[in-house]
C-alpha cells in the first residue's frame, strides 16, 4: 500500500512540476506590440480567456490571439527570432500568435523601464492629438527657430557615423558642424525637424554646431568622446534574445536618462527608425523637444530587476533642466 501511495504521490508531484513549468514557459513573452493605428478598443488581445490592454510595447505571449475589428486598422508585432515585423489586419481573422520562446523574460529591468516611459509618452501624445492640441512630428507649428535639444552642450561618441540633428519648428534650417579651428566638417540644409550629416569620421575633441533660419542662429558646443570613454551601458542591453528594434530604443532611452548632455547621442539610436517604428518615433519626438526620462525613473530602471512589469508614473518624463 505504501508503495502505491508513494507512486501516486510521485505522479502527482511530477504533474505539478510539469504544470508549473508549462505555466512558467507560457508566461515568457515571445514578442511585443510595436504599433497600432486606431484606438486600442479596435483590437482584441487575449491571453487564454483574459482580454488584455493593447498598448505600445505590451508583451505578447505564446498562444495569444489578436483580432482586428476595423477593416482599415492594422497592428504591428515584433517577435523573437524574426528579422522583420508582423502586421495584422482584419483579413487575418482571429490570429493565434506563436513563435520562438526565449530562455527568459526580456521585458523586465531596463527593457521594462523602457516600455513604461514609451507607453506614458504614447498616451500623452494620443491625448494631445485627439484634443487637437498638436499633431505629429511633421505638423509641429511655430515660426521662431527652436532647438531644445541644444539647450545645453552635448556629448557624443566619436567614430565613423552619420550625425542626426533635430529641432522643433518646421523651418528650413541651415546647419553647420565646425571643428575646433572653426572649419566646417559637415554642412547642409534641413527641413521637417530632422537632418543627418553624411558619414563622417568624427575625431575625439571639441566641435560647434550652428543652426540658422529666418535671421536667427542657435549655436552650441559638441564634445566627441572616444568610444571606450563613454558611459558603461547596462549588460542587459546586449541581450541577443531581445529584438534589435527594442534594443535600439532602450539604448536611446538609457542615454537620455543618464544625463541631459547625452540627448544628442540618444537621438542617434532612435532617429533612423523613427518613420517605421512607433517607439523610436515617440522617443525621437521627445528628444528633439528636449524631453528625457526623469532621473527618478532612471534610478528605478533596476538593471537586473526581474519583476517583468512595466512601470509608469506622472514623472517619467522631464525637461533637461530638472537634472
Amino acid at each position: 500500500m505504501k508503495c502505491w501511495v508513494l507512486v501516486l504521490f510521485g505522479v502527482a508531484l511530477g504533474s505539478s512540476v510539469l504544470s508549473a513549468a508549462e505555466t512558467q514557459l507560457k508566461s515568457i513573452e515571445i514578442g511585443y506590440i510595436e504599433s497600432f493605428d486606431h484606438k486600442p478598443d479596435v483590437y482584441v488581445l487575449r491571453t487564454g480567456d483574459t482580454r488584455r490592454e493593447v498598448a505600445v510595447l505590451a508583451p505578447v505571449f505564446n498562444g495569444d490571439t489578436i483580432e482586428v475589428k476595423d477593416a482599415s486598422a492594422t497592428l504591428t508585432l515584433r517577435l523573437v527570432g524574426q528579422d522583420g515585423p508582423m502586421v495584422l489586419s482584419k483579413a487575418n481573422d482571429i490570429a493565434t500568435i506563436t513563435g520562438q520562446i526565449p530562455r527568459k523574460s526580456f521585458l523586465s529591468g531596463v527593457f521594462g523601464w523602457t516600455a513604461s516611459v514609451v507607453q506614458l509618452f504614447d498616451r500623452e501624445q494620443r491625448e494631445q492629438v485627439s484634443a487637437s492640441i498638436r499633431g505629429n512630428i511633421g505638423n509641429l507649428t511655430g515660426n521662431p527657430l527652436s532647438a531644445p535639444l541644444f539647450a545645453a552642450p552635448q556629448t557624443v561618441l566619436a567614430g565613423k557615423r552619420k550625425l542626426t540633428i533635430g529641432w522643433v519648428s518646421p523651418l528650413i534650417v541651415d546647419i553647420r558642424v565646425l571643428d575646433g579651428d572653426g572649419r566646417p566638417v559637415a554642412e547642409g540644409r534641413g527641413s521637417g525637424t530632422l537632418w543627418a550629416t553624411p558619414e563622417v569620421d568624427w575625431k575625439p575633441g571639441e566641435y560647434t554646431i550652428e543652426l540658422a533660419a529666418s535671421g536667427e542662429t542657435v549655436r552650441q558646443s559638441l564634445h566627441f568622446l572616444p568610444i571606450d570613454k563613454g558611459p558603461n551601458l547596462p549588460s542587459d542591453l546586449g541581450d541577443p534574445t531581445v529584438p534589435e528594434a527594442l534594443r535600439a530604443v532602450a539604448v536611446g532611452a538609457w542615454y537620455a536618462a543618464e544625463d541631459p548632455a547625452f540627448l544628442l547621442e540618444a537621438l542617434q539610436h532612435v532617429a533612423p527608425d523613427a518613420a517605421s517604428s512607433r517607439p523610436a518615433g515617440l522617443l525621437t519626438l521627445a528628444f528633439i523637444e528636449g524631453k528625457r526620462p526623469s532621473p527618478q525613473s532612471s534610478r528605478a530602471r533596476g538593471e537586473g530587476e526581474s519583476d517583468g512589469g512595466p512601470r509608469s508614473g506622472n514623472n517619467a518624463w522631464a525637461p533637461p533642466s530638472t537634472r
